[in-house]
């Protein structure tokens, strides 16, 4: 935890910070009590930053979700291909909470998980636009990003489809393709599509 900061945001931070380790662990019912022993705060310090559980659960989640997006986003910094990294990028959403309790607690929270996926928005847009800038593909436009701006919304709606399908089981892989499957989000020709399916499929075994 970054040293600079001040004690109130110190603090407020141990909170977000000990949701995020309860539901890690398996704790499926969290109470102010639960979070303020975990962050080894004051019952009441809870009440001056947060006004109930699902605002804290909301600002967890987007904690959660942004910090692996920004460490993703440095593991990809070095792939060559824009294309490749929002077919991956997607594919780490749906792996990286395939545990149960992780899966659940998004589950319980459908509005939040929704409203931070549109804050990585920008990221994978960006690559998109840089794959037009350098002619990536042929014939990649603006037409291509406006609609995988709009199929976003849709595999955002499917997400929590995807998370049902990983808690009764499923690989996290098979549940990204059958998704990937269903919508061509770059609209890029059937063949150019599957081949960077293929490439994830690669990667990821």
């Amino acid at each position: 935890m970054a040293k600079g900061l001040k004690k109130s945001e110190r603090t407020k931070q141990k909170l977000i910070k000990a949701v995020i380790s309860l539901i890690q662990q398996g704790d499926r019912v969290i109470s102010v009590a639960s979070i303020t022993k975990k962050a080894k705060q004051a019952y009441g310090s809870f009440y001056r930053y947060f006004d109930n559980l699902d605002q804290i659960h909301a600002i967890a989640i987007e904690t959660l979700v942004l910090s692996i997006a920004a460490e993703e986003e440095k593991k990809l910094s070095k792939e060559k291909s824009n294309l490749f990294k929002v077919y991956y990028v997607w594919y780490i959403a749906i792996d990286i909470f395939k545990e149960d309790n992780v899966a659940n607690w998004l589950m319980d929270h459908p509005a939040s998980i929704n409203d931070t996926w549109a804050l990585t928005q920008p990221m994978t847009s960006g690559w998109v636009k840089t794959a037009i800038k350098n002619k990536e593909v042929p014939n990649l436009s603006n037409k291509n990003l406006k609609h995988f701006e709009m199929a976003q919304q849709y595999i955002w709606w499917m997400y929590q489809q995807a998370l049902r399908e990983l808690v009764k089981g499923r690989k996290s892989l098979d549940v990204y393709l059958e998704i990937m499957q269903s919508i061509n989000f770059l609209d890029l020709p059937r063949k150019t599509h599957q081949s960077f399916l293929q490439k994830v499929i690669d990667r990821a075994n």
